[in-house]
C-alpha cells in the first residue's frame, strides 16, 4: 500500500511538473500551520497550487518530467509552487508572501525549461504579470489606435463616395453624373439666359429682311 502512495504521488507531481508554466521550489521551514494555510490560500487567488512532497519522491517527478537542474535544490523541506497560468506568478505570490511574513526561503524555480537559482526568481518575481502587462501595453497604443481607426473610417468613406461617383458616370456614359432633373433645369436656364442676353447698342437686332428676289422674278414672268 505504501509503495502504491508513493508511486501515484510521484506520477501525479510528474504530471504536475509536465504541465506547468512556472515552478517555484521555496523552503517553509519556520511557517506554522496557519501561515502555510494562508501560503495555500494566496497561491490559489493567483491559479497556482503550492504541495509538500518528500525530495526523495519529487526526485523521481522530476526526472519523469524532465525537469533537468532542478535535483540540487531538493534539499531540506521543499514546497512547490505550480501554476498552469502565468509563469510569473509563483515567484511573485511567494515573494510577496515572505517580504511580510520573511518567510518562506527562495530555493529556485523553472520556466520555459530552464531551471533558475533563488536571485533569477527573486527578478522574475518583480516582472509583471500577463494581464498586467497586457493592459500596459494596451494602454500605450490605444491613442494611436484610435487615430488610426479614425483615418481608416475617413479613408474607406472616401472610397466609397468615389466609387459611387464612378457608378454613376458610367450609368451616363462617361460623362459627369448629372440626374435627368438636373439636366433639364440646365437647359432652362441656359434658354433663359439666352432671351435675358443685353440688346446691342440699346435696341433689339436688327430682324433679316425678308428675301424678296423670287417675287420680283415671278412679276416679270
Amino acid at each position: 500500500m505504501a509503495t502504491a502512495i508513493k508511486v501515484e504521488t510521484v506520477e501525479e507531481l510528474a504530471r504536475k511538473l509536465g504541465n506547468a508554466k512556472g515552478v517555484v521550489l521555496a523552503d517553509f521551514t519556520g511557517l506554522n500551520v496557519e501561515n502555510i494555510t494562508q501560503l495555500r490560500r494566496n497561491c490559489r487567488a493567483s491559479e497556482t497550487e503550492f504541495v509538500v512532497v518528500k525530495n526523495t519522491l519529487a526526485r523521481l517527478a522530476v526526472k519523469e518530467a524532465g525537469l533537468d537542474g532542478l535535483e540540487a535544490y531538493l534539499q531540506g523541506p521543499t514546497g512547490w509552487a505550480i501554476t498552469r497560468a502565468d509563469s510569473v506568478t509563483p515567484a511573485k505570490v511567494l515573494s510577496d508572501f515572505a517580504k511580510e511574513h520573511k518567510l518562506p526561503k527562495i530555493k529556485g524555480g523553472y520556466i520555459d525549461g530552464n531551471a533558475l537559482s533563488p536571485d533569477q526568481v527573486e527578478r522574475i518575481a518583480e516582472l509583471p504579470t500577463k494581464p498586467v502587462l497586457i493592459a500596459q501595453i494596451l494602454g500605450l497604443i490605444q491613442s494611436p489606435v484610435q487615430g488610426l481607426a479614425g483615418g481608416l473610417h475617413a479613408v474607406m468613406t472616401g472610397l466609397a463616395i468615389a466609387v459611387e461617383e464612378i457608378r454613376k458616370q458610367k450609368e451616363t456614359g462617361g460623362g459627369p453624373a448629372v440626374s435627368d432633373e438636373g439636366a433639364e433645369s440646365a437647359k432652362e436656364e441656359t434658354e433663359t439666359k439666352a432671351e435675358e442676353a443685353p440688346e446691342v447698342g440699346g435696341e433689339k437686332p436688327a430682324e433679316p429682311e425678308a428675301d424678296t428676289g423670287s417675287e420680283e422674278t415671278e412679276k416679270k414672268e
